[in-house]
């Protein structure tokens, strides 16, 4: 059986063939997927440091990335579903440079890490289509509005629109 790309088989499926035709250029030869080789998991002891470090101290969290790559979205479970990871560390302590720095390596952005960083559209948006995330709570329970007032100045504007939310500080 002859293999197909998921971009042509989408493109076949929603133009009925004429996908192909209209762009031959689609057809290029595909680059052959790299499957990532699943590492030993992590130890448990070296997630909760790096998530610690991630409070605090940007030289650390970037030499223990360096050396364990894997560690940039583990998640330390610190029991009754508290989840932290390292850019929600730096989150709800106001770590700017830290959380930007985590987001570009490619951690995962939260609408709370969004509040800190005064990310506005970011939070409207989410809010407009979830109205319940208003509520959203990060790291041990840490309600949005404190991530926003976290974030300073830079999130002045986050703070003030869930204010008119009617959200109060806990």
């Amino acid at each position: 059986m002859k293999s197909i790309s998921r971009k042509n088989f989408l493109l076949k499926s929603v133009t009925g063939g004429a996908g192909l035709i209209l762009f031959p250029s689609l057809l290029k030869a595909q680059d052959p997927v790299k499957k990532m080789e699943k590492g030993p998991p992590l130890e448990i002891t070296l997630v909760k440091e790096f998530v610690l470090q991630a409070h605090k101290d940007m030289d650390k969290v970037k030499t223990m990335l360096t050396e364990k790559p894997d560690l940039l979205n583990a998640v330390n479970n610190l029991g009754t579903w508290d989840w932290e990871d390292a850019v929600g560390a730096a989150g709800h302590v106001g770590y700017t440079e830290l959380a930007e720095y985590l987001l570009s390596k490619g951690a995962r952005m939260t609408i709370c890490v969004a509040a800190m960083l005064g990310k506005t559209d970011i939070v409207k948006s989410t809010i407009k289509s979830f109205p319940y995330m208003k509520d959203a709570v990060g790291p041990h329970n840490i309600s949005l509005i404190r991530h926003a007032k976290a974030g300073g100045e830079n999130a002045k504007e986050v703070y003030q629109y869930l204010v008119s939310l009617g959200v109060k500080e806990p």
